[in-house]
């Protein structure tokens, strides 16, 4: 079943008109899967989004629908668009623009960000639909339904979007060896959000002793294109979170401390955002 894939937690009652989720923080890789890969025993962690999903965990007992998946991007990236494909990873697949660096990675990914090989080869155009019809598309009917269950009690949805980021940029990317504020809150510079939203985000976070870049260097990835609409009243907010603030990023290792204040304050963050009336 879909659902063995996903958690869709729902509150006992929806009190606030917020929708979080978090798509990159499963480890999972499910055997159907697996026999596609090249990986063996080893467990790949380094691009995966760890622990967001236990800082945002209080989000239904707040009144908020929250979705977290529980398999790898590895398998499938479910912040990618899914015509968003790799010719060295699918077969027949067409990435004009991509960058270089990101020509073997797409919906599906080939090597991990440090050129780990994911796969030997590319998959066949039919094990790819097989992935996004097994992985990628259930998440998102479940995404786009919670949404609309709000939109329709409130008049307007607010979807959280969880994400992590390395503590300093990585080779190749734009901010290579500089490290990076603690919370990125990325609104695609205004388009994704009411900017009440945004800025709402950035004075909680600050207020918090945290430091806040707003749009740098990430503003955004393909759930808040997508989904946020403010013209139909959808605003999407994606917010990625340092992750030495709660981890140790060599060993993995989870820091209790700096997990448990980012799960309180993202949790108040869900109580300040309920009350921004948007109707």
């Amino acid at each position: 079943m879909p659902e063995e894939y996903f958690e869709v937690r729902r509150p006992d009652e929806q009190t606030t008109p917020i929708v979080v989720d978090v798509p990159h923080a499963g480890e999972w890789i499910p055997d159907r899967a697996h026999d596609e890969m090249a990986i063996g025993d080893r467990a790949l962690k380094r691009d995966l989004d760890l622990y967001v999903d236990k800082f945002w965990q209080d989000a239904p007992d707040l009144g908020a629908t929250m979705l977290v998946s529980r398999v790898s991007r590895y398998v499938v990236d479910l912040n990618r668009a899914p015509d968003d494909v790799s010719p060295e990873a699918v077969e027949g697949g067409e990435r004009i623009d991509a960058p270089g660096y990101y020509q073997d990675r797409g919906v599906v990914w080939r090597t991990t960000t440090a050129g780990t090989p994911v796969m030997d080869g590319p998959l066949t155009s039919e094990a790819f639909e097989r992935r996004l019809d097994t992985f990628y598309h259930p998440y998102h009917r479940a995404l786009r339904q919670a949404i609309d269950r709000v939109h329709d009690q409130y008049g307007y949805c607010i979807l959280v979007d969880g994400h992590s980021m390395p503590s300093r940029g990585r080779q190749k990317h734009s901010d290579t060896g500089r490290r990076r504020a603690d919370i990125v809150p990325g609104d695609l510079e205004g388009t994704s959000c009411s900017r009440m939203i945004r800025w709402s985000v950035e004075q909680h976070y600050r207020e918090a002793n945290y430091t806040v870049t707003p749009n740098d260097p990430y503003q955004g990835g393909w759930i808040t294109r997508h989904y946020g609409e403010p013209d139909e009243d959808v605003h999407a907010i994606q917010i990625e979170v340092n992750r030495d603030l709660y981890m140790n990023e060599e060993t993995f290792e989870i820091d209790p401390e700096g997990l448990e204040r980012l799960r309180s304050t993202c949790a108040s963050l869900i109580g300040r955002l309920s009350k921004i009336d948007l109707t």
